[in-house]
């Protein structure tokens, strides 16, 4: 195993506290954190770490990357285990229910097969088991293009894993399903949103320098509608529907609940003591007018010289396939301040929505010891055809100028004990 695959194993949580309970139970505690400063943003325009958290306005944030976890691993027998983690960091919805990131029951079958059930991490991509942990990876943040749209961490439910050898690696087959609770940020306010049943499943290999997965999932929402401040609003007088009868049917089509969510993703990972290349795509297929459907990805390569790694990396995140068509009322009503103003703000809401950016970036990582790595960033992203949906906004964001590229800088202090 290289270095890196040692941080990734040290920082998924192996155990570095170990001491035997008076009922003869092993148990295992550890932990890790990031203190992290990005500075990103305009005035108008805010830096969106994920979909979980404010944004960033021009100015210095410790709280966007910022988080301090603990895992305790407690083994019952040689085949049943028990595992609760918990991030304490910030989101725009925080209680300790959100805090507790894995609470699950692992059962081993047999050599082969493993069964978990509580929550556990959604394994969707190559980060899912340590997305929080930044000592596992290279970059000073998950790479913002790939990762900011993508608020699904964890999972209510279980899954079932067969693992084998195959070849000169190990080969992981998964299958996975629950329910997913997340929040969502909107420019009013935030939703609570339920995915209710997310399935899926995961492909992987394992080398010595090798990492390769796919996964493909599909979730219905149960509960929960970020637009339903925009479709109250835009409703408040009924006689607008007289003026505009074709908004009634586009404001049905604003409901979220009960539309579906289809993910796709490949990943690889090449790994050697000098070299660590990384990549993925991923593509969202949803079927509600406020996210079209997505493509994203990236590469990475980084090259180790004793205690330092430099890198850089290139990513894309666009909105693909047909995006959504309001239907305008009678061009003479638009004059009319009431309907002018309602159409004018539903529509800034779905064209806010709509990504096409790219970004370069070129960082540097020192690990100071084996425990604790100081990390910097510099990354350009320009916002295409005007495209603002991966970044934060409000209402007067709307119709405000958009720049040609934001530039963001992050330096993080990662650690695990």
């Amino acid at each position: 195993m290289q270095r890196l695959k040692l941080s990734l194993l040290a920082a998924s949580i192996t155990a570095l506290v170990s001491v035997n309970t008076e009922a003869g139970e092993l148990v295992q505690l550890s932990g890790f954190g990031n203190i992290s400063a990005i500075h990103s943003g305009t005035e108008k325009f805010g830096f969106v770490y994920d979909l979980t958290k404010e944004g960033v306005f021009d100015e210095w944030s410790l709280e966007a990357g910022s988080s301090v976890g603990l895992q305790l691993n407690a083994s019952l027998s040689d085949d049943w285990d028990f595992v609760i983690q918990g991030v304490v960091q910030d989101r725009i919805e925080n209680d300790l229910n959100k805090s507790i990131t894995w609470a699950f029951l692992r059962y081993k079958v047999s050599p082969d097969v493993t069964v978990r059930v509580g929550r556990i991490a959604t394994p969707i991509y190559m980060l899912s088991e340590y997305r929080d942990v930044g000592f596992a990876y290279l970059w000073t943040k998950p790479i913002t293009d790939f990762y900011a749209n993508i608020p699904v961490t964890s999972l209510n439910g279980g899954d079932i894993a067969y693992t084998t050898p195959l070849g000169n690696g190990v080969i992981e087959a998964k299958v996975f399903g629950g329910q997913s609770d997340v929040s969502i940020n909107t420019i009013y306010e935030s939703y609570e949103v339920t995915l209710s049943p997310l399935i899926g499943t995961k492909l992987s290999y394992f080398t010595d320098q090798w990492i390769l997965s796919g996964s493909a999932a599909t979730a219905k929402v149960d509960e929960g509608n970020p637009a339903t401040t925009l479709i109250t609003n835009s409703s408040s007088n009924p006689s607008i529907f007289q003026a505009w009868p074709s908004l009634q049917s586009s404001l049905q089509d604003f409901e979220f609940e009960n539309t579906r969510f289809y993910y796709y993703s490949l990943g690889a990972q090449y790994e050697t003591g000098d070299w660590n290349i990384q990549t993925e795509l991923s593509y969202t297929d949803a079927d509600w007018p406020f996210f079209p459907d997505l493509a994203a990805g990236y590469t990475s390569v980084g090259r180790t010289i004793n205690d330092l790694t430099v890198y850089g990396f290139a990513s894309k995140a666009k909105s693909v396939g047909e995006i959504y068509e309001l239907e305008a009322p009678p061009t003479a009503l638009l004059s009319n301040p009431q309907i002018g103003g309602a159409y004018a703000l539903i529509k800034g809401n779905l064209d806010a929505r709509v990504i096409d950016q790219e970004t370069i970036g070129i960082g540097a990582r020192y690990d100071i010891n084996s425990q604790l790595s100081l990390k910097g960033q510099f990354e350009r992203t320009w916002l295409n055809n005007n495209r603002i949906g991966g970044w934060s906004v409000d209402e007067q964001g709307l119709t405000a100028p958009v720049p040609d590229h934001i530039d963001t800088i992050s330096i993080s202090l990662s650690f695990v004990f």
